[in-house]
């Protein structure tokens, strides 16, 4: 483990350590939080796998988005079909936090959306280009100066996942730090985001589906990010063998696999957590949409 990789540990071992202090209630658990329950994200039963995989439509006719297809070819609507830019897309991720809520998210400062912005490239029309290159600068901005500059960036991972998936789909985003709260020493506390599973599965119009157990669940996420295309997406949550959990990404990024951490400013091209149990995943592609498991019998519809 790299002295990165201990620092974060040493980050989560302090969370478990305060929310056991407050005993804090099983529903504020999150992706930061330490704990026994191997639960998916909120209550995700970890031996209930979703064998179809549906796209929201098929899940809810109501969900927010719609279907689309190709008049002349998937290049020629290279640019229209993208998520964002489709009906009924999500709103701007900042619009959707919970600032200043107990067990919520803290405003970040403005400066820090200013440096994210400038580190995305931008095109012709002079608008933030979609599916920047993962391996540029604004990985590392994403969680501006991290959990070494501000506590409570320890703890913020699903939003860091969230941000990711904005900046890559041309919307670039600083993520924002947990609500500070302290104990009664005045110690901060370092937990997850209350209800952040709900609030990122609403924003991404999917629910976390259970992948498998271990770092060899990492296999069929990357099968199908490559089978999405370029511009395909995922936000996994994995569970610590020790206990706890973190929320991070992994993108297609013109045909290789980028797994990125930008809680910690981090990418790579394997994945780079094997001390994991359950793995859940969201995964859509460029449309925004969850793309259909390949194959026909029962194991092909699965993960």
């Amino acid at each position: 483990m790299t002295a990165d990789g201990r620092r974060w540990r040493d980050y989560e071992r302090a969370a478990d350590a305060a929310d056991a202090a407050r005993h804090a209630p099983a529903h504020r658990a999150g992706p930061d939080r330490h704990g026994s329950d191997r639960r998916d994200p909120d209550r995700h039963d970890p031996d209930r796998r979703d064998p179809d995989w549906h796209t929201p439509d098929q899940r809810d006719p109501g969900r927010h988005v719609l279907g689309w297809r190709s008049a002349g070819g998937a290049g020629a609507d290279w640019e229209a079909a993208d998520w964002f830019e489709r009906p009924g897309r999500p709103p701007p991720l900042a619009d959707g936090r919970p600032y200043g809520l107990p067990g919520g998210l803290a405003r970040p400062d403005p400066q820090t959306q200013q440096d994210i912005l400038r580190a995305v490239p931008v095109g012709p029309d002079g608008r933030p280009t979609r599916f920047p290159d993962p391996r540029g600068t604004w990985i590392r901005l994403i969680n501006a100066g991290g959990p070494m500059e501000d506590p409570f960036r320890a703890t913020n991972a699903l939003d860091c996942a969230l941000a990711v998936i904005s900046t890559w789909h041309g919307e670039p985003v600083v993520a924002a730090p947990r609500q500070p709260e302290y104990d009664r020493a005045g110690r901060p506390l370092l937990t997850g985001e209350a209800g952040g599973v709900a609030r990122a599965e609403r924003w991404l119009g999917h629910r976390f589906a259970y992948v498998g157990e271990g770092p060899a669940a990492y296999a069929p996420v990357a099968a199908r990010l490559l089978d999405s295309g370029h511009g395909a997406s995922a936000v996994l949550v994995t569970r610590w063998r020790g206990g706890g959990a973190h929320a991070w990404n992994a993108v297609n990024s013109r045909g290789e696999v980028i797994w990125i951490d930008a809680q910690r400013g981090h990418m790579a091209v394997e994945p780079p957590y094997e001390s994991v149990t359950a793995v859940f995943c969201v995964l859509i592609d460029r449309t925004g949409r969850a793309p259909a498991p390949a194959g026909d019998g029962a194991e092909g519809r699965r993960w």
